[in-house]
């Protein structure tokens, strides 16, 4: 008989076969000892498990979450699919919701679209290649992927999405931020300091879906405040872009008093460029942005809506965790943070 290498010994699966013969027990006591959560007709004592446990642990045995998913019909896998997962705010979010699904048996499998349609398509495949027993995602565009998102819902997959919109399907449920609170705290922020004159930065050309859903917000909440007016908006792919527009203020027709930006990066961005210009913030000029998340060693700490990331995962995972998820919308309360680059109140 010919001695097995080392490389194919160590691609040897241990069988529970093994563990019996090692352990001197019947299969069936050791499947009752690596499955304590499944029923069997077979008792073992406290001693005899252990005794199971410890031949396992000896072998190298490793549970065969394949096998499982053909006997349960479920992975153990979430499928989490972001259009981003640069930004703080979208790191908080991964890292929250990994830890609530992983600490109840569950692997977060993160992705990232890159604001793709054909490539949020690519991985939707893969999540419904691997079974996935839920996605949570926050879709490129209102329609992309529909016939995924049906395939999904035969599929008895449930979809939670993330945005303002009520769920498309029965399988669906939807959690976001109350973005119309955002824009109207941070309208109220600007109104008290006696600014008028807004101007939206947005994200991206063109803008991320996102971006167009928070600046339509803060077209709602500026009608709000007697006088308040957006008086214009637009949107930088990097610094240089930035740099360049800012430049251009003082030709504009009406400078703002203050500029409204999708999220924290681009609010610490224009304040950099602003004053790199010579114009002061906020004596001259606010800024505010949108998530919170700011790090201790950035050079801004802007006025902003924190985006309680903690809260959204929590809710996903109750969402996951109920018999009847379908169909709900929840919104979660934001959070204004004033520093360095709005006035003190009037």
């Amino acid at each position: 008989m010919v001695e097995a290498t080392g490389r194919e010994e160590a691609k040897r699966q241990v069988t529970v076969a093994m563990i019996a013969k090692h352990a001197g027990v019947s299969r069936v006591a050791v499947y009752a000892a690596l499955n304590p959560d499944k029923k069997t007709t077979v008792g073992i004592s406290e001693k005899t498990k252990n005794k199971i446990l410890a031949a396992a642990e000896e072998l190298g045995y490793i549970p065969n979450d394949l096998a499982r998913t053909l006997v349960s019909g479920r992975s153990r896998n979430i499928g989490l699919l972001l259009p981003s997962n640069r930004s703080a705010m979208s790191q908080e979010l991964i890292s929250a919701c990994s830890r609530l699904f992983v600490d109840n048996g569950y692997l977060v499998i993160s992705e990232s679209s890159e604001g793709d349609e054909k490539r949020e398509r690519e991985i939707l495949n893969r999540f419904l290649i691997r079974r996935v027993d839920c996605i949570i995602i926050s879709w490129v565009g209102e329609e992309s992927n529909a016939d995924l998102r049906k395939q999904f819902c035969r599929c008895g997959i449930p979809i939670i999405n993330i945005r303002n919109r009520e769920p498309d399907y029965d399988c669906s449920a939807a959690v976001s931020f109350d973005e119309g609170q955002v824009m109207r705290m941070i309208c109220g922020v600007l109104g008290n300091c006696g600014l008028q004159r807004l101007w939206y930065v947005g994200s991206g050309v063109p803008e991320s879906n996102s971006s167009c859903w928070r600046r339509t917000h803060l077209q709602n909440a500026v009608t709000e405040h007697p006088g308040m007016r957006l008086v214009g908006m637009t949107s930088f792919l990097s610094a240089e872009e930035c740099r360049v527009w800012v430049r251009r203020l003082a030709g504009l027709a009406e400078r703002p008093e203050s500029f409204v930006c999708y999220n924290d990066r681009i609010a610490q961005l224009v304040t950099i460029e602003l004053r790199l210009a010579g114009i002061r913030v906020p004596e001259e000029i606010a800024v505010t942005g949108v998530d919170g998340y700011s790090d201790k060693f950035d050079p801004v700490s802007p006025t902003t809506v924190r985006l309680p990331a903690e809260e959204m995962a929590t809710e996903i995972f109750r969402i996951f965790c109920e018999a009847d998820y379908r169909r709900q919308l929840i919104r979660i309360a934001p959070k204004l943070m004033e520093r360095e680059t709005t006035p003190q109140h009037l």
